[in-house]
């Protein structure tokens, strides 16, 4: 499972970043906005507790491309095959 895990991330990442570099190099048009447009999930604004001197902050957010979904996909086809 953890293995998986990591699989899943580090494609994840790798496709966020093809999708930037691919984004930068193809012209303006629907191919551009299927390839570039991320989409964002996560704690927005963070969540804050407050108690009296002290005061924690927890936040994330995953952003995510057509390449990232592509990527994270293979990675874990992959995984499965070896």
């Amino acid at each position: 499972m953890g293995a998986g895990f990591l699989v899943l991330i580090v494609s994840g990442i790798l496709g966020q970043l093809a999708g930037i570099f691919l984004g930068a190099l193809l012209p303006h048009g629907a191919l551009h906005d299927l390839v570039a447009r991320s989409m964002q999930f996560g704690l927005d604004p963070p969540l804050r507790i407050d108690i009296w001197i002290l005061s924690f902050s927890f936040g994330f957010q995953v952003s995510l491309n057509s390449c990232s979904f592509l990527f994270m996909f293979l990675g874990l086809l992959l995984y499965r095959k070896i």
